[in-house]
């Protein structure tokens, strides 16, 4: 990585970081150290203030405050001559970010990066903003001015200032450890039922999404609502998130030109971006759209998943295979220049029919001026109405409207290319890249794309090499060629999350073994007495030690590791897994009536852990067995199963059928259907020491829901899988489980994907 050179007259030791914010930084004539003792040290010795500054290398206004100030001679003389300053990347310390943008909020009501605040040398907050100018404006008071007030007020009233921050720091400490409510009579399906009518109420029923401008994605209620549709088949969940993933595809939020999401949209319509493109949004969408193109099968959620998995692959993969931070949402001082288009910059690109189809089913929308924001001189292109949309209403198939939409947005693309880039944040964060090998390996078992299945291969690969040490402690950055910072929960939560999708997708020992073997790890390192997490190791230098299970811009990491541990006791038959589940969801959810849709993704995994619990349909056979059984769930008895485990000795080889008996006028899809989009009928069984040798599936039946529609290849009547497996040697036969997964449809319409375990 070379260094970003601004004045080369002023270096401060930022120089030395391999962080691309803060080298950003590195030539202010701001003295900005890293945090560290140095800087907390001299703080205390010198009695002076922090000031402390947080955000990241993709983040405008954090470019327009250090133009606008920080390398402002007199500015950085005052900070230098007042307080000890620090400067933060939110990427490589999520916890710092955390305590003190809840300190802000707290303050001022609000939130937003840059977050700038002034601490105790003890690093207790006692002011707080975001983006200062240099001078007076808008009635605000310019920085320098502030920075003169406050020296004097903690030059004449220190003691004063203290009790303030020690009354905001006890304040704080209740948004940042969990403790539990007054118990009150309730169940998790009730709690569930509670977020989805707290998210009712949000979602915007025109636009998509929740709540008003700006306007976030919000991944964490979307994967909540696809989970609450298929364990409660809810089809009022799953149209929040249709409509959802519908809008956000058609407007600017989606590049539609060059693909991948930005961070979010100013506006409530999805029209304007801020055009920030982040690690962590692409990898959950991808997944989003993914798991709705299985769910409804519609090939425009299909091919948006695609497109943000092949978008990664090229300007946030590595050679190495891992996967960068984020790309900037500037591009030389203006935010949005790279994106923007003007009507005649399109007409000097495209032929007149070209024009006329783009006219036709695309729109530029106009960028708002925002105060101190340089205008791109452009508009955003957007989609006019999501593609499926528009194909049905001209009565044309999808497929080839999408075919022609990408010749002409392909030559966009190519004159966008020659356009000057904006920067990347090649730093390679361990939490973001687990849940982006969790998308490719997701996408690669669902759209049955073994290059996807590789692609999540290669990061696992890289991360399990590169960041984990000799001591086997996991780290949370890799950057300048080696790694750094010890890992949070989140990092090992994540990771072991990609692991376990890449293990479903591609059966590998080696892949389950280092996903238990981290999950053990964080068990060591964050565990708390009463089954929960800590998200943060034991550290004299943070205010608090952070316990929740509230979603952020990421899943939570005590949601993702509650999923990770039904998830091993799902593939392993291990009890203990199932019960450090039930553990943990007591802990945030026993008796907690007070939810808020910040704990979707806890909520989801503690539905599912009710649903496993509720739902354990077939008792244990004995060794030498055989006996034929039903499942009492099956949905709606649309599909009955029967099971017949025969010649189950230790040891040996064994056969399980599994015949499902399917309602007349139902089918379900075959094991490999002609379409990637649609959900296949498969068996798996798992145990340890329990080897899969091979699953036979009948021959398919094709069919027709209309005369020019696709074939389809499907199951009905009665259908019979048979599969066979070798047991390990033993005196006893382990504990086995049959892993059956299938969705129901009609003509016209789809049950959510059937996920069956069957104790054996």
């Amino acid at each position: 990585m070379l260094p970003i050179e601004r004045n080369q007259q002023f270096t401060n030791p930022l120089v030395h970081s391999t962080s691309p914010y803060l080298r950003q930084h590195a030539h202010n004539p701001v003295f900005w150290y890293p945090w560290g003792r140095e800087a907390l040290d001299r703080a205390k010795a010198e009695n002076k203030p922090i000031f402390l500054s947080v955000g990241y290398s993709t983040c405008y206004w954090c470019h327009v405050m250090e133009r606008d100030v920080f390398e402002n001679l007199s500015i950085a003389s005052l900070m230098n001559r007042f307080c000890i300053n620090i400067k933060i990347d939110r990427e490589e310390h999520p916890q710092l970010d955390e305590i003190y943008m809840v300190a802000r909020q707290m303050m001022t009501q609000e939130g937003g990066w840059p977050n700038n605040l002034f601490l105790t040398p003890e690093l207790k907050p006692f002011h707080a903003g975001g983006t200062y100018a240099p001078d007076e404006s808008y009635g605000k008071p310019g920085f320098p001015r502030l920075l003169e007030w406050l020296n004097f007020v903690w030059s004449t009233q220190q003691n004063e200032v203290r009790d303030m921050a020690d009354k905001i720091t006890a304040d704080m400490e209740r948004f940042l450890v969990y403790t539990p409510p007054a118990p009150v009579e309730t169940s998790i399906p009730q709690q569930a039922r509670q977020l989805f009518s707290a998210m009712d109420k949000y979602h915007d029923e025109r636009a998509g999404g929740f709540f008003q401008s700006p306007k976030f994605p919000r991944e964490c209620y979307l994967e909540f609502l696809l989970g609450y549709y298929e364990m409660q088949s809810s089809d009022r969940a799953l149209d929040m998130v249709t409509r959802s993933l519908s809008r956000m595809a058609a407007g600017g939020l989606y590049d539609q030109v060059g693909c991948g999401f930005h961070r979010y949209a100013v506006d409530k319509e999805w029209y304007v971006p801020h055009f920030e493109k982040m690690l962590y949004n692409q990898s959950q969408l991808a997944k989003l759209y993914t798991e709705a193109a299985r769910l409804t099968g519609n090939p425009y959620f299909a091919d948006i998943a695609k497109s943000v998995l092949d978008f990664v692959s090229g300007p946030m993969t590595s050679g190495t295979g891992a996967f960068y931070a984020g790309i900037d949402a500037e591009t030389d001082g203006v935010e949005g220049a790279h994106y923007a288009w003007s009507t005649e910059q399109l007409a000097e690109i495209l032929t007149r029919e070209e024009m006329l189809f783009l006219t036709e089913f695309y729109a530029l929308s106009d960028i708002p001026a925002f105060p101190g924001h340089k205008h791109p001189g452009g508009q955003v292109l957007i989609a006019r109405k999501p593609m499926d949309a528009a194909a049905k209403e001209r009565n044309m198939p999808y497929i080839q409207l999408s075919a022609l939409s990408s010749q002409v947005l392909n030559k966009l693309l190519a004159a966008r290319n020659m356009r000057p880039a904006p920067r990347l944040d090649d730093k390679v964060i361990t939490s973001w890249n687990g849940l982006m090998i969790d998308a490719f390996a997701t996408a690669g078992k669902v759209f049955s794309r073994p290059s996807y299945t590789a692609r999540a291969r290669e990061a696992a690969d890289f991360i399990l090499e590169h960041a984990i040490d000799n001591e086997g402690r996991l780290h949370r950055i890799f950057a300048g060629g080696k790694a750094q910072h010890q890992a949070l929960l989140e990092d090992y939560a994540c990771l072991v999350r990609g692991l376990i999708s890449l293990h479903r997708a591609a059966p590998d020992e080696e892949t389950l073994q280092a996903a238990t073997d981290l999950m053990a790890r964080a068990k060591e390192l964050f565990a708390s007495p009463d089954g929960g997490y800590y998200l943060t190791e034991q550290n004299e230098d943070l205010l608090f030690r952070i316990k929740s299970a509230d979603d952020s811009s990421i899943p939570s990491a005590c949601g993702i590791m509650l999923h990770n541990l039904i998830d091993l006791h799902l593939i392993t038959a291990d009890e203990t897994y199932r019960e450090s589940a039930r553990a943990l969801a007591d802990c945030f959810l026993k008796g907690n009536a007070a939810l808020s849709p910040e704990l979707a993704t806890f909520t989801h995994a503690a539905l599912r852990l009710d649903t496993l619990e509720r739902n354990a349909t077939l008792r244990p056979l004995p060794s030498l067995y055989i006996e034929t059984a039903i499942n009492p769930e099956a949905p709606d008895d649309i599909v009955t199963i029967e099971t017949t485990l025969s010649g189950a000795n230790p040891g040996q080889t064994a056969t399980l059928t599994v015949t499902m008996h399917i309602r007349e006028g139902w089918h379900i899809n075959a094991s490999k259907p002609l379409q990637s989009y649609l959900v296949p009928t498969q068996l798996d069984v798992q145990g340890k020491g329990v080897k899969l040798l091979s699953v036979t599936y009948p021959e398919p039946q094709p069919h027709t829901t209309a005369p020019e529609a696709d074939t389809l290849l499907i199951y009905k009547d009665s259908v019979t899988l048979t599969a066979t497996i070798k047991l390990p040697e033993g005196a006893t036969r382990p504990a086995m489980k049959a892993a059956l997964s299938f969705q129901p449809c009609r003509e016209t319409t789809c049950h959510a994907t059937r996920d069956l375990v069957l104790t054996l």
